[in-house]
This record gives structure tokens, C-alpha cells and sequence, in this order.
């Protein structure tokens, strides 16, 4: 539930704008005036200001101006019968979120109030990440933490802390679930641009027809159905911190205007011919293998190293199994709290269940499993029973389990055939062997520790198979 302040001075919006709000169970208060409302943002916190632009008195720009001053982060909407491109602009400048056009459309107001309380959201929990080497400590409320001791994790804080003060563009990688996002916004909670607006785009989310007018605007009359001015992301999230989420999507037409931005900090809007500054953090996220992309034509080569000034990488979960136990104890009593149930432990058979998962989906598929299992659970202990899982166990005990394994290879060797095809050397039944059983081998001593006996027993060949195999490849620790 939000807390929603709305600011007119025309007491029929008002009072559509209180119900519109109540029914999606936010907490909504509502003045008359920009004095009013500096007195109640001045005593209270507001996730979203709904603020009208022509009121007597203060107008909405001069009482924007106030607010913003009281409530940095709060994004602020202004509700205006006067759609000036000026107006629009002005209210750009002087740090508004976005804004709607009187009459508005029922939709339209639910969409921008909705990713308005998204940006407040990520702009107002803090995410934390232990120093490097630091024992676990207690979550205080409204922080998000970062879990894990693993080595891998404990260079993935280092990084962070080495670059969130920087001012430069970071490409985190890593597969899906493993928390890039939360890098993303740790890296924006830890800067010097913390106080000004993050703004994430999801790129696999935005229709390619749309990507370039949601990023840079587009002027009246720039295309059919283009009735007013649009204000883009990079317009509204100017000194601030935007976050490129699956930017291994972005169509190639695209991504050569984000290199302009990237290289000049400039861009215009669609159909307009002035030459726009666009002063922000630039960080971006992928599960795909850009260097890949690049070969095969998908990604620009030059917007590549662009982003890839600085590099981090999120090991999956099945890599780093020993802080299982950690993210299980930091999920339940999250969970916990959020729904009121004094869960006190797990119980043993559940949670070496948990440990012996491989987790495909990652930290997010061990998230959702735990909050399932306390919702589940009618006492204050989870049990195996509780358990539920996203994705089918990997073991290959049943014909079941077997049949979904080879679904899931054929699958993924199928989208590997073309490659495999391009770079055969006559010996391709040989070479794709030995290469499937290498990768095995090297992913399965690299989750075993590099234990020999542990990763035979795993694989279900003799230790004296293993070394030769080991020898073979070339497997060896990081630590040899």
C-alpha cells in the first residue's frame, strides 16, 4: 500500500482521483492548494504527488519547486488542461516525473501512477552489500541486502565499492535470478547521483515500434497517433542513474542512437531538430553472451565496449551452494515479517532439500520457493512438504526426470547446431563429445570445490576416470 498525496483545486478530480486510488488500496490525502502542500509534505512521506499545475495562489511549477526541495525522491506528476510544450519542459526541469493531460484517460493514469511507484520503490529501498570479508549482519527496515560469502561474491562487493562512487558505465552479466538488478541499484545507492532519479528500462519489455520514442520523446506530430509532446526516459531521468535491464534486446537501430548518447551525452527527440543533454549514469544487465551477439551480428560491437568499461559478473547459485543456507535464513525472516508469521527455524530434511536443489532460476526460484513455503506452512516451521519448485528437480532417478533432462538438452544443443555446424573440422561426433563432456566435468569440479572424490561420486565415475579426464582437459583449481 502507498501513500498517495494529491493536490487540486477542482473538488470533482479530487474526489475521482481519492476513490481511483482507495479502491487499489493506497492511502490517499488530498489539499486544494501548493501551500497546503508544502505543509503536509513538510510533516509527512509521500510515495507519489499527484499535483495540478493552474491553482490559486502558488501554480504547480512554484510548489513543485518547494517539494522538491522537502521530498527529493518522491516522484511528483503534474496534472495539467494546459499541455504547452513549455509547460511540459518546464516541469521536466524542475524535477517532475512525468506528466498527464486533463481529461486523462483511466489507463493512462493507472500506467504512469503505477511506474511511478515502481521508480519510487527502487529509488527509496536501499540495497546493501556486505565490505568484502565482513561477517553477516542484521537487515535494518527498508534495506534490501545482497546475500552470500562465497569468494565470487565477496569480488562482486569489491567491485562495487571500487566503481558505485565513479561515474562510469558498468555491465553486469550473469543468468537470469542471479540479482543484477539489486547490483544495479546498489551501485545507485552508493553514488553520487543518489539523490537524483533511477530509472529502469526493461529492454525485452518495450515493443520495438515504441523503443526509441519511450527513450528519447517524440514531438506533436512526429507520427500518426502522435497527438502531444512526449517527454522520453532519458529527458526525465536527466543528472540521474538509468538502468538498461536485458540490454542484450535492444533492437540494432537503437542501439547505435544509445552509442551517441554514450559517446556526446546528446539525442533529440523523434521529429524534432533541437539537440537535447542527456547528463546520466548509464548501467546495463544481461543473461546473454554479448560477445556472442556481436559475432552473429545482433550487437553493436562498438556499443559493446562502450559498456563494458567496467564488468560484473554474478555467478549462478548452483556455483556457489554454500550460501544456501545464508539466503534461506535471510528469505524466511523477511518473509516472515512481511506476512506476519513467526516462522522459527527450518526444518532439517527441508532445508537439505533446498541444499541439494541445483536452482536453474537461481536466487529469485529460491526466493519464490521460500515465500511459497511460508504461506504454505500452518505452524512456525517449514517443512519438505512445504516445498515447491519452480523448476523439476535435476536428478535423473525416474524416466520422468530423464525425459525433461533431454527435452531441456535437445533444446538448448538445437540452438547451439548452426555454431557447431559453421566450425565443424570433419570430426564433429568426436569434437562435440569431448566438448560437452569437458564443460561437464569443468561444472561439476567447480561446484564440488574442485573435490575429486565428491565430483566422481557425482558424476558416477571411478576417481582414476576422473584424473585422466581432468588431465585431458586441463581442469584444474583457480588455486593451482
Amino acid at each position: 500500500m502507498a501513500k498517495i498525496l494529491i493536490v487540486d483545486d477542482d473538488e470533482g478530480l479530487v474526489h475521482f482521483l481519492c476513490r481511483f486510488f482507495m479502491r487499489q488500496e493506497h492511502e490517499v490525502h488530498a489539499c486544494n492548494s501548493g501551500g497546503a502542500a508544502l505543509e503536509m509534505v513538510s510533516g509527512d512521506l509521500f510515495d507519489l504527488i499527484l499535483l495540478d499545475y493552474k491553482m490559486p495562489g502558488m501554480n504547480g511549477l512554484d510548489a513543485l519547486r518547494e517539494i522538491r526541495k522537502l521530498q527529493v525522491k518522491t516522484p511528483v506528476i503534474i496534472i495539467t488542461a494546459y499541455g504547452t510544450m513549455d509547460t511540459a519542459i518546464e516541469a521536466m526541469k524542475q524535477g517532475a516525473y512525468d506528466y498527464l493531460l486533463k481529461p486523462f484517460d483511466r489507463n493512462e493514469l493507472q500506467r504512469v501512477a503505477r511506474d511511478a511507484l515502481e521508480v519510487n520503490r527502487l529509488m527509496k529501498e536501499v540495497v546493501s552489500f556486505p565490505a568484502p570479508g565482513s561477517s553477516p549482519s542484521p537487515v535494518p527496515e527498508g534495506i534490501v541486502k545482497i546475500v552470500g560469502n562465497h569468494r565470487r561474491m565477496q569480488e562482486v562487493y569489491k567491485l562495487i565499492g571500487q566503481v558505485a562512487a565513479k561515474d562510469v558505465t558498468v555491465l553486469i552479466t550473469g543468468e537470469s535470478g542471479t540479482g543484477k538488478e539489486l547490483v544495479a541499484r546498489a551501485l545507485y545507492h552508493h553514488s553520487g547521483r543518489k539523490d537524483k532519479s533511477f530509472l529502469a528500462v526493461n529492454c525485452a519489455a518495450i515493443p520495438e515500434s515504441l523503443f526509441e520514442s519511450e527513450l528519447f520523446g517524440h514531438e506533436r506530430g512526429a507520427f500518426t497517433g502522435a497527438e502531444h509532446l512526449h517527454i522520453g526516459k532519458f529527458e526525465r531521468c536527466h543528472g540521474g542513474t538509468m538502468f538498461f535491464d536485458e540490454i542484450g534486446d535492444m533492437p540494432l537501430a537503437t542501439q547505435a542512437k544509445i552509442l551517441r548518447v554514450l559517446q556526446y551525452g546528446e539525442f533529440e527527440r523523434l521529429g524534432g531538430t533541437q539537440t537535447l543533454k542527456a547528463n546520466l549514469r548509464i548501467i546495463a544487465a544481461t543473461n546473454k553472451n554479448l560477445e556472442q551477439s556481436v559475432e552473429q551480428g545482433r550487437f553493436r560491437e562498438d556499443l559493446y565496449w562502450r559498456l563494458k568499461i567496467i564488468s560484473i559478473h554474478l555467478p549462478p547459485l548452483r556455483n556457489r551452494m554454500e550460501d544456501v543456507p545464508a539466503l534461506v535464513d535471510y528469505f524466511v525472516r523477511l518473509f516472515g515479517e512481511e506476512y506476519q508469521m513467526a516462522i522459527r527455524y527450518v526444518e532439517e530434511s527441508a532445508l537439505a532439500r533446498l541444499k541439494s536443489h541445483t536452482w536453474p532460476g537461481n536466487v529469485r526460484e529460491l526466493e519464490n520457493c521460500l515465500r511459497r513455503a511460508i504461506l504454505l506452512s500452518s505452524g512456525d516451521v517449514i517443512m519438505e512438504e512445504h516445498l515447491k519448485f519452480d523448476y523439476a528437480e535435476h536428478q535423473v532417478s525416474s524416466g520422468t526426470d530423464r525425459e525433461q533432462l533431454a527435452a531441456r538438452l535437445e533444446r538448448k544443443l538445437g540452438e547451439c547446431i548452426p555454431d557447431i555446424l559453421q566450425s565443424s573440422d570433419g570430426m564433429l561426433h568426436e569434437s562435440v563429445l569431448d566438448l560437452v563432456e569437458r564443460v561437464l566435468i569443468s561444472r561439476i569440479m567447480e561446484q564440488c570445490g574442485y573435490n575429486q572424490v565428491k565430483a566422481a561420486k557425482l558424476l558416477g565415475i571411478s576417481r582414476n576416470t576422473l584424473r585422466h579426464r581432468i588431465k585431458k582437459y586441463d581442469i584444474f583449481s583457480p588455486s593451482e
